[in-house]
């Protein structure tokens, strides 16, 4: 069954492929959108571009103020990832733990 279902969606492949490239560039895009080294680096030329004298102080502060909550998403999503990665880490120590009660 599933070599007629391949064979039905042949002609949608390119168009898979296409969306599947899409989704890639999406991530890729958000990951540096949220990079926290990244964001500090933009900060730090922030201040250097302000002593240079090319931004005024009113145009660092608005960036400023995007570059921290892009910081504070950067941060709340790895503490998100961190805590379901110890979640998992601790179903499978638990999971373990079941399987040599058992042994």
């Amino acid at each position: 069954m599933g070599l007629f279902k391949e064979l039905a969606l042949l002609p949608l492949a390119p168009v898979r492929g296409t969306a599947w490239v899409a989704e890639q560039l999406a991530e890729e895009a958000d990951r540096q959108l949220y990079d926290e080294n990244r964001i500090k680096r933009e900060l730090l030329q922030l201040e250097l571009d302000e002593e240079e004298g090319q931004l005024s102080e009113q145009e660092r502060h608005r960036k400023e103020s995007e570059l921290l909550e892009r910081l504070q998403i950067a941060r709340e999503r790895a503490a998100a990832e961190s805590g379901q990665l110890d979640a998992a880490l601790e179903a499978a120590e638990t999971e373990d733990s079941e399987v040599i009660d058992r042994g």
